[in-house]
């Protein structure tokens, strides 16, 4: 006798329904499984949300039909997302990008190292145009080295093609690896700008504080 179990995960989600096929007939068991035959695939998926609506704009590489990113396209103006993570254990992961807006047609591309929109050929790993529809963008099984940085960036198809999308990124290997947003040149530089504000700011009036009382003194 054949057995074959179909398991849908993750398993402690309520009302699911597991079916158990014998011999070819199917049976549908109503009632969470006691069993299993197969040990639970554990996963980790990071989950973000954005919108391309005023962002800055880049000239959009072409990839084809195999993810290989070929060159530029004719799209010159198309407003970008990137989001800027580390992973901390090597191996295979898969990329996602949802449109939730109708009519965005949102391309994907993946950089390893560095991410320049002036030279968008530059680390450049790997690219999508359509995932199924094109409302899905996105790649499987992306070979992913640990501590270093990737720019997941996320685009419209033409000049003028913008909305809003979900993307995920989820290991594709059995555990939990932890997958980590990591702060963009921009926003770093930000910071430090605004820090050298403040620093600035406090010893303006601290002078300003020693030369009242220094006044004071004198009268």
């Amino acid at each position: 006798m054949v057995l074959s179990v179909v398991i849908y995960y993750p398993p402690d989600l309520p009302m699911l329904t597991n079916k158990a096929i014998f011999a070819g007939a199917s049976l549908a068991l109503g009632l969470p499984m006691l069993f299993s035959f197969a040990p639970s695939v554990q996963a980790t998926t990071l989950t973000f949300s954005g919108n391309t609506t005023g962002a800055p704009t880049w000239n959009r590489p072409n990839a084809d039909a195999s993810n290989v990113v070929s060159g530029l396209s004719g799209a010159t103006a198309v407003p970008y997302n990137v989001f800027a993570f580390t992973v901390d254990t090597p191996g295979n992961y898969n990329f996602l990008s949802t449109s939730t807006t109708v009519g965005f047609n949102n391309n994907t591309f993946l950089y390893q190292g560095g991410f320049n929109p002036a030279s968008p050929l530059n680390n450049v790993i790997i690219g999508n145009n359509n995932f199924s529809t094109t409302s899905l963008s996105g790649f499987n099984n992306v070979a992913l080295t640990a501590n270093v940085n990737y720019f997941f960036v996320t685009t419209g198809a033409l000049n003028g093609n913008f909305g809003s999308y979900t993307n995920t990124i989820t290991n594709a290997f059995p555990g939990n690896p932890t997958i980590t947003q990591v702060p963009e040149p921009a926003t770093i530089l930000g910071t430090l700008a605004a820090f050298g504000f403040g620093v600035y700011s406090k010893r303006k009036m601290k002078l300003a504080q020693d030369r009242s009382l220094s006044t004071e003194d004198n009268c």
